[in-house]
């Protein structure tokens, strides 16, 4: 072989090893952020809110979308449903098999939770969403057009990561134009973080964030529950009157705005001198060890240092804190009288608190049991579920989506800007108990519930607090 092939040869070994390593490292390399944010939008494709037990026929008919087998999907998650109906993600996606089936024209809204890490708060917030969708298709409240719902997941794998994937959640619902409004998100920190994208992107979000930094945020921001304020006037209010001076020890977590807003807003109430251990570091739940083990000691170590002087604990924590502020309930063991706010409000302070968490008072944007206006809702929610024992997480994010739905279909011919408009305008519109409105700030225009624990033969529950 003369010199000039094996020169020719030689390249051609090399060009093709490079060509192998940039093909393996494409097929070994993460997938585009694009298509990482994608993964977490379904209208029913896929699954992001499984249940701890997959049935098969759940599992087929979301399969059968995925491969485009519609009236195999509908025939499965029909029956699926009729057998297992409190399902509301799967309840969603059968809503959407129906807006394509009947043709007619449609609007598409997005709801975004933290469903990897808070699957129960999640599917409660699903509940409202599948029942309002159902209700404005097929039942009785629906106008022209259909709605048809994005489920999307905006939790961060990587805690340390913030809300960045919220971020990029928004920033791709901002992209996608049918998008005409988002119910979302959950907690104050991603409300915050995503309220000025959306405002880019002109798009309308209705969230369940109560913290008071978010009103009069951004003109595209609305939200279906009264703020940190209210909440925190209410108990105040409520511990003011139990006693002639109150002496309170707050506990809270300094990573979460929720938190820091509802505390800050309670201390302002009831006045700082009124505080006790107001400067101690380890009523800040975040400072505590995120080993479990530690916990009652903390506990024990703060309550012994206020026993002789407070009259009442607060505990504000948001939900990563929900099992610390427990361990505070069980250390008390009712010695003090004890105040929460709507995170404390869950089935997990029901099971694991039990007598320690006897006699709470939690402020909470809705109880279905408080019914002034006598709504047929408690009654079509255990149609539709088989339980009417569904939670304020439910009703507000019903009365998102009826408020959106509603905004859309005032226009001729729906957009953003249109959305934002209709809810900006002496808007009202009728929600699972009462009228939905909104005051000039976004703000919910509408009042807190406190609701005690108590105890029912052998269980324990939320009811509305007699005043």
């Amino acid at each position: 072989m003369n010199s000039i092939l094996r020169v020719k040869l030689l390249k051609l070994i090399f060009l093709s090893f490079i060509v192998f390593i940039v093909i393996s490292c494409a097929e070994n390399s993460p997938k585009l952020n694009g298509d990482r944010i994608s993964e977490r939008i379904t209208f029913g494709e896929r699954s992001l809110a499984n249940p701890e037990e997959v049935r098969p026929e759940r599992e087929r008919g979301i399969n059968s979308i995925a491969n485009r087998n519609y009236d195999r999907a509908f025939r499965t998650l029909t029956n699926y449903l009729e057998s297992t109906p409190n399902d509301p993600e799967a309840r969603i996606f059968l809503n959407n098999l129906e807006v394509e089936k009947s043709k007619k024209p449609y609007h598409v809204i997005a709801v975004s939770m933290p469903i990897s890490s808070n699957l129960n708060a999640s599917l409660e917030v699903l509940r409202g969403v599948a029942h309002a969708q159902y209700d404005w298709n097929f039942s009785r409240s629906g106008g022209e057009g259909m709605l048809k719902v994005a489920i999307v997941d905006d939790d961060d794998d990587n805690p340390n990561n913030g809300t960045k994937i919220a971020e990029e959640v928004a920033t791709e619902l901002g992209k996608r134009q049918e998008i005409l409004g988002v119910v979302g998100h959950y907690t104050s920190d991603t409300s915050l973080a995503t309220a000025n994208i959306y405002k880019d992107y002109q798009l309308v979000s209705i969230s369940f964030s109560t913290s008071v930094e978010l009103t009069n945020y951004s003109p595209y921001f609305f939200r279906t529950v009264p703020n940190d304020q209210a909440a925190a006037k209410a108990l105040a209010k409520y511990a003011q009157t139990e006693f002639n001076s109150v002496k309170a020890v707050v506990f809270y977590n300094s990573d979460s705005k929720y938190s820091k807003s509802l505390s800050q807003e309670f201390i302002s109430e009831i006045g700082r001198r009124n505080i006790i251990l107001r400067e101690n570091p380890d009523c800040d739940l975040s400072t505590w060890s995120k080993n479990p083990e530690g916990w009652r000691e903390k506990a024990t170590k703060v309550l012994n240092r206020a026993k002789d002087s407070a009259n009442v604990l607060m505990l504000a924590p948001s939900s990563g804190y929900l099992d610390r502020a427990l361990e505070i309930l069980q250390v008390n063991q009712g010695d003090l009288p004890v105040l929460g706010g709507d995170e404390v409000y869950s089935a997990k302070t029901l099971e694991k608190g039990r007598d320690s968490a006897l006699g709470m008072i939690v402020a909470i944007a809705w109880d279905i049991e408080v019914n002034e206006a006598g709504s047929d809702f408690p009654e079509r929610s255990r149609k539709l579920w088989g339980t009417s024992s569904v939670n304020w997480r439910t009703i507000t994010a019903y009365d998102a989506v009826q408020a959106l739905g509603k905004a859309i279909d005032d226009q001729a011919k729906p957009t953003r800007e249109g959305v934002r408009e209709e809810l900006s305008s002496n808007f009202s519109t009728p929600g699972a108990l009462r009228a939905v409105k909104f005051l000039d700030s976004g703000d919910y225009d509408g009042d807190i519930q406190l609701v005690e624990v108590v105890k029912i033969g052998s269980r324990y529950d939320f009811v509305p607090l007699k005043r």
